[in-house]
């Protein structure tokens, strides 16, 4: 034991000693990580401030039949504009340019729905005329913020609210369920997944609201590179495993072998060529898939399918805010969660409260926690704030959790143009 602490005391001298002699080579690196930090986040916040935003209210008409995959396409073409807004990295560290993101919002008020898209102003115009590419016939209407109707301090003596962001319960390679799982091949039938909150939010009453926030900004295909690192885990060849084991210089011989193999094939032989070589490593993958059980294939051909399409980084919130004397917080959870819900695969992904930002608090300070969180979420809510640990959903997925109600969708409370309009102005790019 004696020993124990002599050599524990002598390292932590010799510790002291080396800081004490190299403090000045450490300390710059320390301070400049701290303070390049805390610039990026004072000159992106002074940015963020300075962005004028825009809210519109969609509605279209009765007799539109179009299913989820035309908003699939709404989502795809917005995807243009990933990486247009930075173009060197002093937009960054001088100008706090933030990549551009967008709001898409389902609001219940007394049972009465609406849906709203938010957006800078000047991307207005490219919304708009991506929604009138998709529906002609639809009524786009910019409106006052409905989020202004609430004071800011709730919980308060007039207003309670519940609410929380949700996450996905696996890695964001792991798909949810999309709208091609609502329809029967057979048939044709399908089943559209947004009766369930429409007719859900027909049972509020006056007093009662639901916000539902998703928050959607285009990024990189860097997420497809880690799903196809987990679908090489999963078939038995992880990618990740061998590139540490080989070692950095081991991973960057072998990339310039490669390149060097490609170019000579590339010269020497035709295109049919470099294709085989391709084929050579899809047959070993496919190989390898021979191994696995119908379920782990399911999920592995589930999670391929899904990086197929342009993907989103994502963030999801809700509330559930009422007067307090009918404040009901297991009805507003009922009609939210039945919606989220729906869209879980058992041995793939599910959305789910983010138990960091669900307004509940345990064990002590109970009152005091759970109101501080509450007004947080509000703030957020309100700002239509990014979370630091947001994810990613593809196109397919976002147009599941987000579009307008398909005909079969017969609830009174469904938004819908009352009467036929005309064609959107001519103007507009498409």
């Amino acid at each position: 034991m004696v020993t124990f602490v002599v050599v524990v005391t002598e390292s932590f001298k010799e510790a002291v000693l080396f800081f004490l002699e190299w403090w000045w080579f450490f300390t710059p690196l320390v301070l400049w990580t701290i303070f390049e930090l805390a610039w990026v986040n004072y000159i992106q916040e002074r940015y963020f401030r300075k962005i004028k935003w825009s809210l519109v209210e969609i509605k279209i008409p009765k007799e539109v039949e179009k299913r989820p995959k035309t908003m699939e396409e709404f989502f795809s073409a917005i995807y243009s504009s990933y990486g247009v807004a930075i173009d060197t990295i002093y937009d960054v560290y001088l100008k706090g340019i933030l990549d551009i993101w967008f709001s898409l919002e389902i609001v219940s008020v007394a049972g009465d729905i609406r849906y709203y898209i938010r957006s800078p102003i000047k991307n207005l115009e490219m919304i708009e005329s991506q929604i009138y590419a998709q529906y002609p016939d639809a009524e786009i209407k910019e409106v006052d913020d409905y989020v202004t109707d609430l004071p800011d301090n709730i919980p308060s003596d007039d207003y309670e609210l519940w609410g929380t962001d949700m996450t996905l319960k696996r890695d964001d390679a792991y798909p949810i369920r999309t709208y091609k799982d609502f329809e029967d091949v057979a048939s044709g039938e399908f089943v559209d997944p947004m009766s369930n909150i429409i007719e859900g939010v027909d049972k509020l009453q006056e007093g009662e609201q639901i916000w539902v926030q998703i928050l959607i900004r285009a990024i990189g295909d860097g997420w497809k590179e880690d799903a196809n690192d987990l679908v090489m885990s999963l078939i038995g060849r992880d990618n990740k495993k061998d590139k540490k084991k080989d070692g950095i210089i081991a991973f960057f011989v072998s990339e310039i072998v490669d390149l060097g193999r490609y170019v000579i094939l590339g010269f020497f032989h035709p295109q049919s060529i470099l294709e085989q070589s391709d084929k050579v490593q899809e047959k070993e993958v496919l190989s390898m898939m021979l191994h696995l059980s119908p379920g782990e294939k399911e999920v592995v051909t589930k999670i391929q399918e899904s990086t197929n399409k342009p993907g989103f980084e994502t963030d999801i919130r809700w509330l559930y805010i009422a007067k307090k004397d009918i404040f009901n917080k297991t009805k507003g959870n009922a009609i939210t969660f039945s919606y989220f819900s729906q869209f879980a695969y058992q041995d793939l992904n599910a959305l789910v409260p983010d138990a960091k930002t669900k307004t509940s608090a345990y064990y002590f300070l109970t009152n005091y926690r759970k109101a501080w969180k509450k007004k947080k979420i509000l703030r957020r809510y309100k700002r239509r704030e990014f979370n630091q640990m947001s994810y990613v959903l593809n196109v397919e997925e976002l147009a599941t959790l987000f579009h307008f109600p398909t005909f079969e969708v017969t609830a009174p409370v469904a938004p819908r143009v009352e009467a036929k309009r005309g064609k959107p102005p001519s103007g507009l790019p498409i």
